[in-house]
């Protein structure tokens, strides 16, 4: 089975191809180009053709707003157009899942002027929250990019797309049905 898995949450794009339940494809693009202007040009180039998947995962965020939307609208589309399941996947919740830190841990990501966060402790992982200043549970998570200079692990890259996929996978292999295509929207905060 193949899936395609994209993220367009910030300003730098990555998409992933899961085969068998194995990464066989990770590009990422920082470019600093829209979304919109990357998406159709890019699956092109690199010979990605959307009937040969089996389904396809997407992130809902946390992200900015207009480049979650684009990416949501075109896989929405591509997903309906081919009568394909649907998966999503956040991206707090991947960092807490993937990156190798022993719970209670928070990952934090930027989004314009604001510090969004989740806590993964003993109860599980908790709800999407902006921070206000509290004091945060365990090892902080971050991006190096976003400037949240007083996070504990500071990670020069995490291929969203690529833990979202592996995780859509699984989904997928175990009969999930995917999303509501009508219904779907990302995460607002």
């Amino acid at each position: 089975m193949r899936l395609l898995s994209i993220d367009t949450s910030f300003s730098f794009f990555n998409l992933s191809v899961i085969e068998d339940g194995n990464l066989s494809m990770l590009y990422y693009d920082d470019s600093k180009k829209k979304s919109l202007e990357l998406l159709p040009t890019l699956l092109n180039k690199l010979g990605i053709k959307p009937e040969d998947f089996d389904a396809f995962a997407l992130s809902v965020g946390v992200g900015y707003t207009t480049p979650l939307r684009i990416g949501i609208t075109f896989l929405k589309t591509i997903a309906f157009l081919t009568q394909k399941p649907l998966y999503t996947y956040e991206n707090l919740e991947l960092m807490l899942r993937y990156v190798p830190v022993q719970a209670p841990k928070t990952a934090l990501l930027r989004v314009s002027s604001h510090i969004i966060y989740r806590v993964q402790n003993q109860e599980g992982i908790g709800p999407i929250k902006r921070w206000k200043g509290e004091p945060l549970e365990g090892t902080t998570i971050a991006l190096r990019s976003h400037s949240i200079d007083f996070a504990d692990l500071q990670l020069d890259f995490f291929p969203f797309s690529a833990y979202g996929g592996l995780l859509s996978y699984e989904r997928l292999k175990a009969g999930e049905p995917g999303v509501d295509l009508f219904s779907l929207e990302p995460c607002y905060i």
